[in-house]
């Protein structure tokens, strides 16, 4: 694991943007990334504590620039069963809902015209299904 996260350019510095990694996936998942999107991962990842001066935010910015390789997906997966391995089945269901949650709201973020029509594409609903398997 330690291996695949060096691979991917993770350190200790920028551990804390592999929380975000599914915030990411989704907004790309439509082969694009647009404005609304982008706004809603920053305010998530200051949400979640990173400063703006942080490594683990310049590494969000550069994958908010240039959609992140396939391999970043799948170390995260392999972190999060990992880690799942290690939680209890109530901290395993509340980590889960705060990811998927926070990804479900990238993916709304820039769904519909003026409020009307489906929020989720149909290419984001799929990776938020495939983000769910991870925890399985």
């Amino acid at each position: 694991m330690l291996e695949q996260l060096l691979a991917l350019g993770l350190s200790g510095e920028t551990l804390a943007a592999l929380s975000l990694v599914p915030l990411v996936e989704v907004a790309w998942a439509d082969a694009s990334l647009d404005a609304k999107e982008q706004s809603a991962i920053l305010a998530a990842a200051e949400q979640s504590g990173l400063s703006k001066n942080s490594a683990s935010y310049q590494l969000l910015e550069e994958w908010l620039r240039q959609r992140p390789s396939p391999k970043l997906l799948e170390t995260w997966k392999a972190y999060v069963a990992m880690l799942s391995g290690t939680l209890n089945d109530q901290a395993k269901q509340t980590l889960k809902q705060d990811i998927l949650g926070r990804a479900r709201m990238v993916a709304e973020s820039a769904g519909g015209f003026l409020g009307l029509g489906k929020k989720i594409s149909t290419a984001e609903q799929t990776m938020l299904t495939e983000l769910e398997q991870a925890f399985a």
